[in-house]
């Protein structure tokens, strides 16, 4: 008889599964306040009662046809002595409406633990216990005490069908393992011949797995790394019954991995696949939010779920994309976002962005669940791995900004009159909140202390405003202002949990005139390294990884025995010209006078050869001031990037770019939508101009950053300034050469990039023995020979 360990969290739940989708389902995951609200609480009880046990450990033994499942758990708190009580502690917001659903439904996942842990104590000691359902306001720490009463033929009922309900599940996932490993014997690698380079790749990256040793890999574009890292990564996870997690910065870079999975399945590989789609995109209505008493997919979700199988019809199909989840969802009127969560369970591959495993607030412990059967863990693919240390700082970064708050005052004025009031004086006491967190005096930025308790207080009370708005009978529209407003706020203080740690890598900082209000992580390291823990091989790769130790520490992949390599261009070194200019400057104090020499540089090296260039600058700023010096060129059309574009003027510029490959200058921003993740095929361009690295601007956060990369890394101005710039300049430069018959031109305009620091990131295949051997004394015929030459 097979023995399966469960959590009784996961025991104890309705069965069958129903519910709506909402904050006081009792099936959302305890927060960080929430589990220092516990603690505080046990720590009070263990002073005031001497027979009083925290995380008092209690489990209890169930067969059911072929399997044996063990389930165990900690009771929040036992008193043993003259009376025997157990206490379950649940944090909420609003625990009078938690209480609520408490008492109106028995079979709610709180009550059900509680019962649980009260039978289980039944089984060991044969008599019954008290049952306290303690709930503690997370706003002001409140309590609600609900007795409850062990019913033993009801919970015996409800033991009996989720017993069923188990059984089937692991029989599910029993099946799931054997198809897995079933697939990985007949898996081919999707192409007759692989590249140079790409065997090279994929045979580093099974010795690491052999190993069990995370990877940072850098393989340029062209190499076809996307198939050459999913392959082998994939194939491995089968072979153990398991499934790869395959992580992308953008959705929108979600497709070159959707075609490597394609290109699999056309060679025969039977494995199902699913990519997740942002929830602001796969919403029905007009704001994503999970209320039942707005939303009607919401309402009763996980009842329809069931009751329609929906998880066994979506476990029967190959791929799943939005288009799926939306038709389900509109016959169903289920929430087509949760559906995607809910099937994560049984696809072989999961394709979703960097919030779905890294963000404060995931979903990671569903995409890596694989039933109740497990062998292992999952495996992790990191794309465009460069961004992850910047991203996930991003995460924990929030502001407040009183410019913000007021642009929100004239939106206010369209909501229902009976609310406008109550609004105003929200946001004006919330506008003096964040005025008040600096001196009045204040002239500049400034490091300062947070007031914590004001924002947790506020947020507070902006939760319960909206929940009265909500429940109100109106239409909510799209970018409604008390939504974000709530939201706005809200993101904020749950950084703050950070700050207050005392956490040296978190600082705030308030700037005047209007005030603004910062959270500044510096280094996301820490909980990189928490996510880790959930998967068994770990791969980012990126055209840009240089230098690995930057990457390496920023990563959270510091104390681990990290594999590195770095994979050269599979292409003809002929076809590519690299140029550098180091006698035009982008350094601040000198681009007013080099803006001339810029516009010249570009105007006469394209005029060399007719074809589509890109200019890529540090900032639109930057980049405006040069495109005022071109002079008109009737051989060139010139266009440029906009600030704010929107998708369809992206794609109208690619288009042109495609269908006319002749004659245009992109002028564009390092780091922006045309520099990263953008393909440009044979001659939809053939020469790149990257003007300068993009160093970050010179502001307090990221002086402090620096003074922290100093204290800890020894590499203060590398790690803060070069660094990340350089990761956008070689990104911008890759851009060009993207095929074996592509032949392009690449010019860096700085005497920066001829400088050791920043030399640490370039490919190795750029030069020979240094940046100096790419800097030419006669540009206009070096270029014009090497256009002769191809």
């Amino acid at each position: 008889m097979k023995k399966i360990s469960i959590s009784i969290t996961d025991f104890a739940i309705p069965a069958p599964k129903t519910g709506s989708i909402d904050i006081y389902s009792g099936f959302a995951r305890g927060s960080a306040i929430g589990n220092e609200l516990h603690q505080k609480i046990q720590m009070l009880r263990s002073k005031e009662h001497n027979n009083y046990e925290a995380e008092a450990l209690i489990s209890a033994e169930f067969k059911s046809e072929n399997f044996q499942f063990n389930v165990s758990g900690r009771m929040d708190g036992l008193f043993t002595g003259s009376f025997h009580k157990i206490e379950e502690i649940k944090t909420s917001f609003n625990i009078y409406e938690l209480a609520k659903r408490v008492r109106e439904n028995k079979e709610h996942p709180y009550n059900l633990q509680l019962f649980t842990y009260g039978y289980f104590y039944w089984l060991k000691f044969q008599k019954k216990t008290i049952l306290t359902l303690l709930l503690v306001s997370s706003r002001n720490e409140q309590e609600i005490s609900i007795d409850q009463n062990l019913d033993l033929v009801w919970y015996e009922e409800w033991l009996s069908r989720r017993l069923v309900e188990l059984n089937t599940e692991a029989i599910a996932a029993e099946k799931r393992i054997a198809r897995r490993k079933k697939s990985a014997l007949a898996f081919q690698f999707p192409f007759v011949k692989p590249r140079q380079g790409q065997i090279e790749l994929i045979e580093t990256i099974k010795e690491g797995m052999q190993e069990n040793r995370p990877m940072l890999l850098q393989a340029p574009t062209g190499l076809g790394k996307t198939v050459g890292v999913m392959y082998p990564t994939l194939q491995e996870a089968l072979q153990r019954g398991q499934k790869l997690i395959y992580l992308t910065p953008k959705n929108s870079q979600h497709s070159v991995a959707e075609e490597a999975i394609d290109k699999l399945q056309e060679h025969g590989a039977k494995i199902k696949a699913m990519t997740i789609t942002a929830k602001s995109k796969m919403c029905m209505k007009n704001e994503p939010l999970c209320n039942p008493e707005y939303c009607e997919y919401a309402k009763d979700h996980y009842t329809k779920v069931t009751a329609n199988n929906l998880l066994e019809k979506l476990a029967k199909k190959r791929s799943l994309k939005a288009k799926t989840f939306k038709k389900m969802a509109e016959e169903f009127l289920v929430c087509p976002f949760e559906l995607q969560l809910d099937a994560a369970v049984d696809v072989d591959t999961v394709i979703c962005d960097y919030n779905y495993v890294f963000a404060p607030v995931t979903s990671f412990g569903r995409l890596t669940s694989s039933g109740l059967i497990t062998e292992g863990k999952p495996n992790l693919v990191i794309d465009e791995a460069h961004n992850l240390p910047a991203r996930t700082m991003d995460y924990y970064s929030p502001s407040l900004s009183v410019f913000t708050l007021e642009k929100l005052k004239e939106d206010l004025q369209s909501i229902p009159k009976k609310f406008r009031n109550e609004a105003f004086k929200l946001l004006d006491s919330s506008i003096e909140i964040i005025n008040a967190c600096g001196p009045k005096s204040a002239k500049g930025p400034m490091k300062i202390d947070a007031p914590i308790s004001d924002f947790l207080l506020r947020d507070g009370e902006l939760k319960i405003f909206l929940s009265t708005y909500l429940n109100a009978d109106i239409d909510i529209q799209p970018r409604d202002p008390v939504l974000r407003f709530s939201f706005y706020w809200s993101e904020f203080t749950d950084a703050l949990e950070f700050v207050n740690s005392g956490r040296k890598e978190f600082f705030t900082t308030f700037h005047p005139q209007p005030a603004c209000i910062k959270i500044t992580c510096c280094d996301a390291s820490e909980m990189l390294k928490n996510t880790y823990s959930e998967y068994a091989q770990i791969v980012g790769f990126s055209a840009t990884l240089k230098p690995f130790e930057f990457y390496r520490q920023l990563s959270g992949l510091q104390e681990v025995n990290l594999k590195t390599a770095e994979f050269t261009s599979p292409f003809p070194k002929n076809h590519r010209k690299l140029l550098i200019i180091p006698q035009i400057s982008s350094k601040y104090s000198e681009r007013a006078r080099n803006y001339p020499r810029i516009a010249e540089t570009i105007s006469k090296i394209a005029a060399i050869k007719k074809g589509n260039y890109v200019a890529f600058f540090p900032s639109f700023d930057f980049m405006e001031n040069v495109l005022s010096q071109m002079n008109p060129n009737p051989d060139f059309l010139i266009m440029k990037q906009q600030r704010y574009m929107k998708k369809a003027d992206i794609d109208f510029v690619l288009e042109t770019l495609k269908t006319s490959p002749d004659n245009h200058i992109l002028f564009a921003v390092q780091g922006g939508v045309f520099s990263e993740g953008v393909d440009y095929p044979g001659s939809m361009l053939i020469g790149a101009f990257v003007v300068g690295p993009p160093l970050p601007n010179f502001d307090i956060e990221r002086e402090k950053m620096r003074e922290y990369y100093q204290t800890h890394y020894s590499a203060g101005f590398d790690y803060a300034y070069t660094f990340p710039a350089m990761a956008k300049a070689v990104q911008a430069a890759g851009r060009v050469i993207r095929s074996e018959t592509d032949k392009g031109l690449i010019v860096l305009m700085d005497d920066r990039f001829i400088q050791p620091s920043f030399a640490k990131s370039m490919p190795q295949d750029w030069f020979e023995e240094s940046p100096r051997d790419s800097v030419s004394v006669q540009i206009i015929n070096d270029v014009t020979q090497f256009w002769s030459s191809v």
